[in-house]
């Protein structure tokens, strides 16, 4: 039997909001995120709405509006769309960037993400961005030796692998294992039995930080994930919050 207890609260370094272009979800709103979050014991969440990503800012109020509403539970990132970039005056609330690359078909050593990577590295800042090794269609904007070439450029951000790199998932833990900011991402990894297990012994619990998707995956899947991970309560611990706490601004 799983003891779903925890005695301290859990921080989403990965969660979007909103709808999505391919898919629904009811509950995809600021209120009823935060309602899910107090059920499950999530204390805040870091966050970019589906619809500000794939809308070059033009929908940035999702965010902005449910940052003013719950200042303790809501934070940030500033979803950049290579296309549109980003505009430095409007930084002041976030924590840090999203970056989409495969979805915008950008690769993310491009010069159209230099602005947004070269202020988040004066500002030592968080970078999360999507990381796949090849995307659906063939493609390779976010895969392992990429990511690599941004950690050697950017020594200052605080970069997160979003998904931890699927189909390169040894190279993502070689890279957190590295490079001191790198971090591994727990969204969508639980579906990959030992895969958790694998990247604390490979590269330190210290390096894996929580995140779920919401509301598009569910929180009990990814917690779930963690707590059935053959680790200890410290790591656990770690993975679920304390990392959080130590690379937020």
């Amino acid at each position: 039997m799983i003891n779903w207890t925890l005695d301290y609260q859990i921080i989403d370094m990965h969660t979007h909001m909103g709808l999505q272009y391919c898919l629904y979800h009811p509950d995809h709103d600021a209120d009823s995120m935060v309602r899910f979050m107090d059920e499950v014991g999530v204390e805040f969440i870091i966050c970019s709405p589906c619809e500000d990503l794939f809308n070059g800012g033009t929908k940035r109020k999702h965010i902005t509006e449910a940052m003013q509403k719950y200042p303790t539970r809501i934070r940030g990132y500033y979803g950049v769309n290579p296309a549109f970039g980003f505009n430095k005056a409007e930084m002041k609330n976030y924590v840090g960037f999203k970056l989409l690359p495969d979805y915008h078909r950008t690769e993310v050593t491009s010069d159209l993400y230099r602005p947004a990577l070269e202020y988040a590295d004066e500002n030592k800042m968080i970078i999360l961005s999507h990381t796949w090794g090849v995307s659906m269609n063939g493609e390779s904007c976010n895969s392992a030796d990429k990511i690599a070439r941004i950690l050697e450029t950017y020594k200052n951000i605080k970069f997160i692998m979003g998904h931890s790199i699927q189909g390169q998932v040894n190279l993502a833990i070689e890279l957190a294992k590295t490079y001191p900011n790198a971090y591994l991402d727990t969204c969508d990894t639980g579906r990959l039995n030992g895969v958790l297990e694998k990247m604390v012994r490979g590269a330190g619990a210290e390096k894996v930080v929580f995140g779920t998707d919401a509301p598009m995956q569910s929180y009990y899947y990814i917690m779930g994930a963690v707590l059935a991970a053959r680790i200890t309560k410290e790591e656990r611990r770690l993975i679920f919050r304390d990392n959080a706490l130590r690379i937020i601004i």
